[in-house]
C-alpha cells in the first residue's frame, strides 16, 4: 500500500512491524525472518526518511527502534505527492486542450462532453479551476454543489480549490445571483475571496450557472432552466466557447459591483467608516433589507437604524437621494474591464 510513497517492500514490512511495538534488531530478525544485512539496510533507509528512530540503551542493552507516528511520519510525503499529482493534472489538461486544438475535430460532438452525476460535476469544476493559467470567470447561483461550511478552508473561509488557484496568481471575476446572496455569508465568502483579488458583481435573475477557465474550457448545467447540477456540459475551444465568453462579458457589464477587489473606490477618506461603506455598496445591488442585514451580520432593526443614521449624516431623506449623493461623490464608481463590451 505504501509503495505509492516510494517505500519498497522491505521498508514497509519493517515499519509496519515496528508499529506493532518497538523492537531490537534481533527481535525484528526473528519476527520478519530477514537476514541481518537486509534488515539493517531497511532500518537505515527508514531512519533517513525520518520514519523510525533508534534509541540506544545506556545500560548496554541492544538499541531499540521506535516508529514515528504514522500521521506525522507520512504527512510530508503525502503533501509532496499531492502537489505532484496536482501539477500532473494541470499538465494533462493543458495537453488535452492543445490536442483538441491541433487536431481540429470535424465532429461537433467532440467539442462538448456531458458529465453525469453530482460528484463527477464537482470533480470537473475543481479540475477546470486547476487548469486555469490567467483567469477564471463564473456565474454563481443556487443550487450550490459545494455548499456547507465543512467544505471551506477553516482559515480563510474559501473553497480550497479556489484558494489554491488564486494563490497561483489566477484572477477571478464572478457574477453572483442576488437570490444566492441570502444563503452566502459575506464575511466568510466575498470578503475572503476579495482579499485574494476576486472581483465580484451581483445581478438579479442570472440565466445559468457557468464557470470558465481562460478561453480554454467552460462548464455549464445541462438543464439551465432548472439550474440542475446533476448533469453538466463541458465546452472545449470552439465558436460555442467564444460565444459563452462574450455572453459572460455582456452580463458582467450589466451587473452591479459588489465588495470585490477593485470594483469600488474607497469611501473612508470622505468620512465614512468601513461598515458604512459596505452598507452603501450592498444598497446598490438591489438586495432586500433582510438579505443586506444578513450579509452585514446584523439584525434587521440594527440595519434600519444604521441606514437612517447614514442618511442623516449625509443630509438626505430617501434612498434614491442617498444613491445619487454617493455616486456624485465618486464613492461607488466602477469601470468595466477593457475587453468588456459597451
Amino acid at each position: 500500500m505504501l509503495e505509492i510513497l516510494d517505500l519498497d517492500a522491505d521498508q514497509q514490512q519493517v515499519y509496519e512491524a515496528l508499529v506493532e511495538g518497538a523492537a531490537t534488531v534481533a527481535e525484528l530478525i526473528q519476527t520478519l525472518e530477514f537476514s541481518e544485512p537486509r534488515l539493517r539496510k531497511a532500518l537505515l533507509s527508514l531512519e533517513r526518511l525520518n520514519l523510525v528512530e533508534r534509541v540506544a540503551d545506556r545500560r548496554g542493552a541492544p538499541a531499540r527502534y521506535f516508529p514515528v507516528a504514522p500521521d506525522t511520519a507520512f504527512a510530508a510525503l503525502l503533501s509532496a505527492r499531492e502537489k505532484e499529482l496536482s501539477r500532473a493534472r494541470r499538465h494533462v489538461q493543458l495537453l488535452n486542450t492543445k490536442f483538441r486544438v491541433a487536431h481540429d475535430p470535424s465532429d461537433p460532438l467532440d467539442l462538448v462532453e456531458v458529465v453525469i452525476g453530482r460528484n463527477a460535476v464537482m470533480q470537473q469544476v475543481d479540475e477546470l479551476q486547476r487548469s486555469a493559467h490567467h483567469q477564471v470567470r463564473g456565474i454563481d447561483r443556487p443550487p450550490y454543489a459545494n455548499s456547507g461550511p465543512d467544505r471551506l478552508d477553516p482559515e480563510t473561509g474559501m473553497m480550497p480549490v479556489q484558494l489554491e488557484t488564486m494563490r497561483r496568481g489566477v484572477s477571478y471575476r464572478v457574477i453572483y445571483d442576488s437570490e444566492g446572496l441570502s444563503t452566502v455569508h459575506l464575511q466568510t465568502d466575498f470578503l475572503a475571496c476579495s482579499k485574494y483579488g476576486e472581483e465580484a458583481r451581483v445581478m438579479r435573475g442570472t440565466p445559468t450557472k457557468l464557470l470558465m477557465a481562460d478561453d480554454s474550457l467552460c462548464i455549464i448545467p445541462l438543464r439551465s432552466e432548472s439550474y440542475q447540477i446533476a448533469s453538466s456540459v463541458i465546452v472545449h475551444p470552439s465558436g460555442l466557447l467564444e460565444a459563452l465568453a462574450r455572453f459572460f462579458e455582456v452580463l458582467w457589464s450589466r451587473a452591479e459591483p459588489i465588495l470585490g477587489h477593485g470594483d469600488h473606490a474607497s469611501v473612508e477618506p470622505h468620512g465614512l467608516d468601513q461598515e458604512d461603506a459596505r452598507l452603501l455598496a450592498l444598497l446598490t445591488t438591489g438586495l432586500t433589507d433582510q438579505v443586506i442585514a444578513k450579509q452585514l451580520g446584523v439584525s434587521h432593526r440594527t440595519f434600519q437604524r444604521r441606514l437612517k443614521s447614514l442618511m442623516e449624516q449625509l443630509g438626505v431623506t430617501t434612498r434614491f437621494q442617498l444613491g445619487m449623493h454617493a455616486a456624485s461623490m465618486g464613492w461607488l464608481t466602477s469601470a468595466p474591464p477593457a475587453d468588456c463590451p459597451v
